[in-house]
């Protein structure tokens, strides 16, 4: 397709054609910043034509309810392996205590201050087993802004946007392979109106529950499912 001639909205500049991103109908000015809408330009037949993805049934550990005219996603974090890994914190943190106390009881203070950085070690794996029990995730969209918040065991990750920056969501998968076999996560990103990634919610056991989230924020958003490569297919 040739692109003839096309101005900035903002201060007429002339477009360069590579600031056209056709897929997202957006386009910026090299001369003053602007980012804006190109609803109305002839775009190819492949930026225009829109997928019919099959609807995503919601997944276990997945609830959607209303929420004063907003819509809200909770998805819990309890998987079976946070079952193991109590039982293994149990196994741990008995053994440390049990290791510090006669370290102490003898008066071996070296050998209770070298058992510190394993101690560690299991009063973080401990937090994050008790957060896998209790704690869930958020995503509230609604009032011009998507919101993402973890707890109620404090937890990183807390986020905010503004809904109409949001241009496009897809899933990703990550795949890692280790001495225990190969373990999938699954990650919802956000391509913003300036060509900017940003990730809404990461650590998704499942892909049906990342492609559910991304399937319901835009139909709430309102945002036209375009393909992006290397993302999660359906």
């Amino acid at each position: 397709m040739k692109l003839v001639e096309l101005h900035c909205k903002s201060c007429g500049a002339t477009l360069k054609p590579e600031n056209v991103v056709e897929r997202l109908a957006m386009a910026r000015c090299d001369h003053c910043g602007a980012v804006f809408g190109i609803e109305g330009l002839p775009l190819s037949s492949e930026a225009q034509a829109s997928r019919q993805r099959a609807p995503v049934p919601m997944p276990p550990g997945i609830e959607v309810s209303p929420f004063g005219g907003s819509l809200e996603i909770t998805r819990r974090w309890f998987a079976l392996p946070f079952v193991f890994l109590a039982f293994f914190c149990v196994f741990w943190d008995g053994f440390m205590v049990a290791w510090h106390a006669i370290a102490l009881s003898t008066g071996a203070w070296f050998m209770s201050a070298f058992g510190l950085l394993h101690t560690a070690v299991g009063v973080g794996l401990t937090y994050y087993t008790v957060a896998g029990f209790v704690n869930r995730t958020v995503i509230r969209a609604g009032q011009g802004l998507i919101e993402i918040r973890h707890g109620p065991l404090p937890w990183p990750g807390n986020k905010e946007f503004v809904a109409h920056e949001v241009a496009q969501l897809y899933s990703k998968e990550k795949v890692q392979h280790g001495k225990n076999g190969t373990q999938c996560a699954y990650t919802i990103h956000a391509i913003m109106a300036d060509d900017r990634r940003e990730t809404l919610v990461g650590g998704l056991t499942e892909a049906e529950q990342a492609l559910y989230i991304e399937q319901q924020l835009e139909q709430f958003l309102g945002i036209r499912d375009e393909p992006v490569p290397g993302e999660l297919p359906r």
